[in-house]
């Protein structure tokens, strides 16, 4: 009898779905337990693996007293496993001289394989366009980190770190070879995609670039303000420098092609659904916003005034605590919005302080402010953990003190 060749397709980037004849199957209860974990070391190593390394990926981390009778029970319940979901009745587990693979009676496909080799041949390549062609197969078949839902597993984040290394640099390679070309519709397609699965990776420069190209300005623009305010709220980072260029050359592009008043109020007016209460706004943007207002009270006279609200641990420390203080974040930021005016406008500033800007209002009415600040938290026992400093915009109508000092550090608004 002729052994049947078994083919068994596996998708490990970016999502885990193993399947066979185009019906996926699982292993037990989920693809997280030690029979499943060896089940895909023996797919991804299709060469196998030394008995001591499956013994060392599998159980490493933890305290088993016979790390062999472990390894020996767990190939036994695969091997029960495999036929109980579908497969044919073959010995899945081939052990010769201590080393363990996959039976040579099944064949694999597995995207993750398949892209670490489209991705080794792009990279060596000496031919443009052979390279080209590579790259673009194996940027299409990536599909995110490796087995996602066991990155807490030491074998895995290797695989992990290894693989996401080989597409950043064929994202890259790439990229560059389509600005070369002004191949702008394949940029953004690449780096969108880069962008979408690694948002932090600066993928957004190319984004922006392949937008700007093409004439879709609004896009552009939308796309620069989302990532300035990732990068502020979730690393406390401005945009690199390159993206800034963008936008440059993006004013550039919207003064040379929009010279209808009509149209540039259009977009001006283009906006989300009007929202009552103060504006808030990323901490760039209020900067740039408090440094402008600062510049107009000089003429007008009027008085404006900084706070800052800090949340403590209600003995006035900083309170650090993340679920509390995540709570207690969310209440603020929205009492501060139904408290103060729609021509107010406030941002987030750190994680326990929010800064806000009250204009043509007296230091007295402030005060009022923060008691409706205090009236609008969830619970009148709330208002004891929210710390309060105040201080003139203009400081020719003060004198300086330490809290004055420290507001006017924040955001710097002198020109």
């Amino acid at each position: 009898m002729v052994n049947q060749t078994i083919i068994i397709k596996a998708r490990m980037l970016g999502t885990v779905e193993i399947s066979y004849e185009g019906k996926p199957f699982t292993i037990e209860r989920n693809n997280t337990t030690k029979v499943n974990q060896l089940f895909q070391m023996l797919l991804y190593y299709p060469n196998g693996l030394a008995r001591e390394q499956v013994m060392y990926n599998l159980f490493h981390n933890e305290d088993i007293a016979d790390e062999s009778n472990s390894l020996r029970a767990l190939v036994f319940r695969l091997r029960k496993a495999l036929p109980k979901v579908g497969l044919p009745d073959e010995d899945y587990v081939h052990v010769k001289r201590g080393t363990y693979k996959i039976s040579p009676n099944v064949t694999v496909d597995c995207d993750a394989i398949e892209f670490e080799s489209l991705a080794k041949q792009a990279l060596g390549a000496e031919d443009i366009k052979e390279q080209q062609k590579l790259l673009e197969q194996a940027c299409e078949i990536y599909g995110g980190d490796f087995l996602p839902g066991l990155s807490g597993i030491e074998w895995v984040v290797s695989v992990q770190v290894k693989l996401k290394k080989l597409y950043d640099r064929c994202v890259k390679q790439l990229l560059e070879l389509y600005v070369l070309q002004e191949k702008f519709d394949k940029l953004y397609k690449v780096s969108h995609k880069a962008d979408t699965l690694y948002p932090y990776d600066n993928w957004q420069t190319y984004e922006m670039q392949a937008l700007i190209e093409l004439g879709k300005a609004k896009e552009a623009l939308k796309l620069y303000e989302d990532t300035e305010a990732l990068m502020f709220q979730e690393l406390g980072v401005s945009v690199s420098s390159s993206m800034t260029e963008q936008l440059d050359k993006l004013g550039e592009q919207v003064k040379n092609n929009t010279d209808v008043i009509s149209e540039v109020k259009k977009n001006l007016d283009t906006s989300k659904e009007d929202i009552e209460g103060a504006f808030y706004c990323t901490y760039p943007i209020f900067v740039e916003s408090y440094r402008y207002i600062k510049r107009v009270i000089r003429r007008s006279g009027q008085s404006a005034w900084l706070m800052l609200c800090t949340i403590t641990d209600g003995k006035g420390f900083a309170l650090n605590d993340s679920d509390r203080l995540n709570t207690l974040s969310d209440e603020l930021s929205e009492a501060i919005r139904t408290s103060a005016r729609g021509g107010d406008m406030y941002a987030r500033y750190s994680n326990n302080q929010f800064v806000v800007l009250l204009l043509d209002i007296t230091q007295e009415d402030c005060v009022l402010v923060q008691a409706r600040i205090n009236e609008n938290l969830s619970k009148e026992s709330r208002k004891r953990y929210i710390k309060y400093h105040l201080a003139p915009v203009n400081l020719a109508s003060a004198g300086t003190d330490n809290d004055t000092d420290e507001l006017q550090d924040i955001v710097r608004g002198d020109d």
